[in-house]
């Protein structure tokens, strides 16, 4: 095809690159890792003459450095991130573990997009948009929002014009964005134009009417499933070619079409767009065969070429300069010393997605049968006890308090009983009769203490020696803690969204080399958060809820260096007691006298129904009853994970925001292809790059002070895909002087960081 239009623009294609070159690129592209030097000399060595279409294959069956690396790509483009405007108040929704898992998997883009427009509990977060607070103009509502997003990224239609008022840019009207925003609508949707109402309502409409057609009549589910077969039928080709088109420009630095969200453009070669879309259809809507295609064509291996635009018209000579993205640098910079965040910033990502851990140990939701009644009876007996014991407390203290006092007031009769009690010390207090005596008036919204109490998990494990690394998981349908040894266990990752259901801990630190004993100290009863003192009186079952269906889940991982993990997961080998007797977090192995643990049934998951209480304030996320079944599996693989976690599970920082890392409110589909000035002052005097490179350097010490030019030769090979030259690397000898240090290091680091060769893909 390329042959076709190189001879219609009279262009004689260079040669392609040489194969340093070919796998620097190709590692980026594919996984956005730089390949180490062993991979680099290996690739090197192999005289296959396939060797260039077998390293894309491996690398496209990498699943999960494929997927870490191409999730900035989507969370971009579906405008999901980790924190952020609306997570926090209920107002928008995550799809990370649905997209993660995606991309492990990799879908067919038919189903894919089909379960973003069609959306399931974990993925609609995307067409749901922002709720955002206060108020917005008509074209920010939810609605409106799937309108807009979906036709960009799906379609590369721009209907953001259109959705104030007809377009003067493109043939889309008011009416057309209407349409398509009252497809997702709960109630009748009224046109406004320009935020004035126009009195009319919207018809249900897709972009393609000649496709097919809604029915007005239909409820939501059914015209969301109407919708996702007109998207995704074969008929409509502006699906495939929208992404295709976005697949040649991200590998290739330019669209087939430009701009890319405006695919009513035409093609600088459509028979090659047509070619790539209809290769993807014919191939099951595979995106990694679409991405092989290109990879391994003569065209994407050609000498990269500067563009700058101009008047005259886009000739393709070769694909363009291309920039790190910010997570690829950060990434870079990571794999130069092998150092690398620990947890991801969300706990929603299966990271056994795909089987990527192996025959990993499935924690089961468990609870008790005993009954309620039985644990409130306990805690009564329980605080009838303790208040006995402080009141008899109470009395020693006083009596020798009294008796401290006659001592002082006669020593010489020391050692004599009193025959009375001493006159009290102080003003004289008037006899009061016993009518006289009032306690103050309980509010009304006291809960007696019997109304709740702790149902406590108890499981033991014996390890040989104090593991090198543990992390341990626990989800739980009310509020919980986490007690190790008797000493309670710090979070390190809590999902803010479900009020800290879900959260893992650093078990480590509690750990002892024996027998060791975890207990979940979790409440009877969930509660709506939040409330007011007016609202406790008015909704006083919203603070002391017992839930449907209640559960506990669990799951530890030990590491230690040449053993085999060792995982404790929940089931029905746990002991449990509501309201059990005071010292109970001192036992070093579960009591024999409590009741076993009993396994929810499959068709039940517990559901942390206190969001859902009374008072509703908004129409969100946030009042949703929440269903915590599917959280125990993402739980549970994000302490089992080994970590080498990549910048694209983690939160923005001032590096990657400098590097153009955006916020993601609104869909973002390509990045600044130019430095900036924030970005050149980040990495001269950023904070955030001096760290990572500290951290780096400090691992690399050893290495750089046993043999320097070995060590200069191996960063060189790495981050450049080549040796140092003679001049190059009596700079860096120079730099590291008689003795490296790990400033010395980082300098050096630092310098080859700032490189153009370093931070563009040629």
């Amino acid at each position: 095809l390329l042959a076709v239009y190189f001879q219609q623009h009279q262009i004689n294609p260079p040669k392609i690159i040489p194969d340093p070159i070919f796998v620097r690129r190709a590692y980026l592209d594919t996984i956005g890792l730089l390949p180490t030097t062993q991979q680099l000399n290996e690739f090197l060595s192999d005289t296959s003459s396939q060797k260039r279409a077998t390293l894309v294959q491996k690398l496209l069956s990498d699943k999960r450095a494929y997927a870490d690396h191409w999730l900035t790509f989507w969370n971009d483009m579906l405008r999901n991130d980790y924190r952020g405007t609306g997570y926090i108040d209920g107002g928008r929704r995550q799809i990370s573990g649905w997209l993660y898992s995606a991309l492990v998997e990799n879908i067919p883009y038919d189903r894919f997009v089909g379960e973003l427009v069609n959306p399931t509990k974990a993925s609609e977060g995307f067409a749901r948009g922002i709720l955002w607070r206060g108020t917005v103009n008509a074209a920010m509502l939810p609605p409106m929002q799937a309108s807009q997003n979906i036709a960009q990224v799906f379609m590369g239609v721009n209907l953001k014009c259109a959705s104030c008022h007809d377009s003067f840019i493109n043939d889309w009207t008011l009416a057309d964005a209407y349409g398509l925003a009252a497809i997702y609508s709960d109630e009748h949707l009224q046109l406004v134009q320009c935020d004035k109402p126009t009195g009319k309502t919207a018809t249900l409409r897709f972009l393609y009417p000649q496709l097919g057609a809604l029915n007005d009549k239909s409820d939501k589910p059914d015209r969301l499933k109407q919708f996702e077969q007109l998207v995704t039928s074969k008929a409509n080709g502006r699906l495939p070619r929208t992404i295709v088109n976005r697949l040649w420009a991200k590998l290739i630095g330019r669209g087939l079409v430009e701009p890319i969200d405006d695919m009513d453009k035409p093609a600088w070669d459509s028979d090659l767009l047509d070619y790539l879309a209809e290769d993807l259809v014919a191939h099951d809507y595979n995106l990694k065969r679409t991405i092989e295609l290109i990879l391994t064509s003569d065209a994407y291996q050609l000498p990269t070429v500067e563009y700058l635009p101009s008047k005259e018209a886009y000739v393709f000579k070769g694909p363009l300069t291309r920039r790190l993205t910010a997570e690829q640098f950060c990434d870079a910079i990571a794999t130069l010393g092998d150092q690398w965040p620990r947890l991801p910033a969300s706990i929603e990502i299966d990271f056994s997605a795909g089987n990527l851990l192996g025959d990993m140990k499935q924690p089961q939701w468990i609870w008790t049968l005993e009954p309620e009644e039985v644990g409130r009876t306990r805690e009564q007996q329980n605080t009838e006890k303790r208040e006995t014991e402080a009141a008899k407390k109470k009395a020693e203290a006083e009596k020798k308090k009294a008796d401290d006092l006659r001592k002082l007031a006669d020593p010489a009769n020391e050692s004599e009983e009193p025959k009375t009690s001493p006159p009290p010390v102080g003003p004289a207090v008037p006899d009061k009769k016993p009518d006289d005596t009032k306690k103050p008036d309980e509010p009304k919204n006291a809960l007696k203490p019997w109304d709740r109490h702790k149902v406590v998990f108890l499981k033991s494990i014996e390890l040989e020696k104090v593991p090198s690394e543990a992390y341990a998981a626990v989800a739980a349908s009310q509020g919980f803690s986490l007690l190790v040894n008797g000493k309670q266990a710090g979070r390190i990752l809590s999902d803010g969204n479900r009020f800290g259901r879900v959260a893992v801990f650093d078990v480590k630190p509690q750990l002892i080399a024996g027998r060791n004993i975890f207990a979940i100290d979790v409440s009877s009863h969930s509660e709506k958060i939040g409330l007011t003192e007016e609202e406790v009186d008015k909704f006083l079952n919203s603070r002391n809820h017992i839930n449907t269906v209640s559960g506990v889940g669990f799951y530890l991982r030990a590491t230690t260096a040449n053993s085999p993990p060792i995982e404790l997961v929940s089931d029905e080998s746990w002991r449990v007691r509501r309201a059990p007797e005071d010292g109970w977090p001192k036992r070093t192995i579960e009591p024999k006298d409590w009741f076993p643990a009993v396994k929810l049934p499959a068709e039940l998951t517990p559901i942390d129904e206190g969001p859902a209480l009374p008072p509703i304030r908004r129409i969100d996320f946030s009042n949703e009853a929440i269903d915590l079944g599917p959280t125990l599996k993402p739980a549970a693989a994000t302490a089992a994970q080994p970590g080498h976690l990549r910048a694209s599970l983690q939160g923005a920082d001032p590096l990657m925001l400098a590097l153009d890392r955006p916020n993601r409110e609104q869909v973002i589909t390509t990045r600044l292809t130019s430095a900036t000035t924030i970005q050149a002052l980040e990495l001269t005097n950023g904070v955030a790059l001096d760290n990572r490179l500290k951290q780096v350097s400090q691992h690399l010490l050893p290495l750089a002070t046993k043999d320097p030019s070995a060590f200069i030769d191996d960063i060189y090979q790495h981050s450049l895909s080549r040796k140092p030259t003679e001049t190059e690397k009596q700079v860096a000898l120079e730099m590291f002087g008689e003795k490296p240090k790990p400033e010395n290091i980082a300098d050096f680091l630092w310098a080859i960081s700032m490189l153009p060769e370093f931070q563009l893909i040629n």
